[in-house]
C-alpha cells in the first residue's frame, strides 16, 4: 500500500502505508515521553523505545528530538485546524468562533498527548520553529474572520491574531502548569485577552 503524503519535515519521505504509520508511533512516543519526564530528560532512545522500534528507525526519519518536536507541532497543528474548521467555522458570530477556538485549544492541551507534551512541558511552538513570526495558527485563525466574518484583511489585524495567539499559547502553558487541568482564572483571563485583541478589528 503506498503511504499519503507526509506533513512533516522528514529526512525520507515514506513510502510505504506501514512505515507512515511508524513515522505516527514516533510522534506519539515522543509527545508520551516529553509528558512524562520533560524535553530536557527525554532522549532519542526513550522515544524508540515507547515507539517499540529501533532508535535507527527514529533517525532515519528525525535528525534528533528537537526535530521529532517540531513535527508533533506540525501535527498538532494540523488537528488543531481540523477541529476549529469543523467546529469553529460554522458559528454564526465572530465573537463565538473565536471563544471556540480557544475552548477547542484548552481542550486539546487537557487531553491530546502532543498539546499536552508542549503546554506541560513548557515548551511554546515557536521554541520548536525556525521562523517564529511564522505561526500557521495564526494565519488560519485570520483567514477565518477575513473569509467568514467579513474582517477587513489588513496588516493590523494580522498583527493582533499573532500577538493573540502568542498570548494564548503562553499564558495556557502558564495555566497547566499551575494546574495541570488548567488554572480556570488564567484561562479566563486568557480568553478575554484574545476576545479583547480580535474584537478590535471587527466589523462595525
Amino acid at each position: 500500500m503506498t503511504a499519503p503524503d507526509t506533513p512533516y519535515q522528514v529526512r525520507r519521505t515514506p513510502t510505504q502505508f506501514r512505515a507512515s504509520r511508524q513515522i505516527e508511533r514516533i510522534l506519539d512516543a515522543a509527545a508520551r515521553v516529553v509528558v512524562d519526564k520533560g524535553f530536557s530528560a527525554a532522549t532519542t532512545a526513550d522515544i524508540a523505545k515507547t515507539a517499540k522500534v529501533s532508535i535507527g528507525s527514529v533517525y532515519r526519519y528525525f535528525p534528533d528530538k528537537l526535530a521529532v518536536m517540531r513535527a508533533v507541532v506540525e501535527r498538532n497543528t494540523l488537528r488543531y485546524q481540523e477541529r476549529v474548521t469543523t467546529e469553529a467555522a460554522v458559528l454564526p458570530a465572530w465573537d463565538t468562533a473565536v471563544t471556540r477556538a480557544y475552548d477547542i485549544y484548552v481542550d486539546m492541551c487537557r487531553t491530546d498527548h502532543g498539546f499536552r507534551a508542549i503546554s506541560n512541558a513548557g515548551l511554546a511552538a515557536g521554541e520548536l520553529d525556525s521562523n517564529e513570526f511564522d505561526d500557521p495558527l495564526a494565519d488560519g485563525l485570520a483567514d477565518l474572520l477575513v473569509d467568514r466574518f467579513a474582517f477587513a484583511d489588513t496588516e493590523a489585524l494580522r498583527v493582533s491574531v499573532l500577538q493573540a495567539v502568542t498570548i494564548g499559547d503562553v499564558l495556557t502553558r502558564l495555566a497547566f502548569r499551575l494546574d495541570p487541568s488548567g488554572h480556570e482564572d488564567t484561562l479566563a483571563k486568557t480568553a478575554t485577552m484574545v476576545h479583547n485583541l480580535i474584537g478590535a478589528h471587527a466589523p462595525r
